[in-house]
């Protein structure tokens, strides 16, 4: 433990060479200090300097204070969960895409090993084709006999 006798701790703030030093200026001078002196430029004075700055505003700036605070916060975690449903709402989107695009991709690997190369016109009716005809497709490959049957 440390006893200090806060008068006789008479240090300029030139004169700060520790932590501990600095911790007594800020104590002593706190109540005298209209800014954070450039050597308490440091994140823990910063904060304890916004601290001592709240605790020192009046009852009717206190509550609009804490109004705002609590304001804050509530929109600071509304635009979390906003986030949050876009990001769930895009990986729904994209595992739907991927997954037409990776029956799309399928379809035209097995029309090509049935049919030969496909033609510009099949390619595209296949990219641009939904989930269910793509589905309709893929079921009736085996029992069609050109490319242009299956895809009518």
């Amino acid at each position: 433990f440390r006893f200090l006798q806060m008068p006789l701790f008479t240090k300029q703030e030139h004169e700060l060479t520790s932590h501990f030093d600095k911790w007594i200026y800020f104590l002593k001078n706190l109540e005298d200090l209209d800014s954070i002196p450039a050597i308490l430029n440091e994140p823990v004075f910063n904060k304890a300097f916004r601290a001592a700055e709240i605790a020192n505003l009046s009852y009717q700036q206190h509550t609009t204070y804490e109004q705002n605070l609590l304001d804050y916060m509530g929109l600071k975690a509304a635009m979390a969960n906003a986030k949050d449903e876009g990001r769930k709402i895009g990986l729904i989107e994209g595992e739907a895409i991927g997954e037409v695009k990776g029956q799309a991709a399928l379809l035209k690997r097995l029309l090509t090993k049935k049919f030969g190369p496909l033609s510009p016109a099949s390619i595209c009716k296949l990219d641009t084709a939904t989930v269910e005809q793509l589905e309709t497709w893929s079921e009736a490959i085996l029992d069609c006999d050109s490319i242009e049957q299956l895809l009518r």
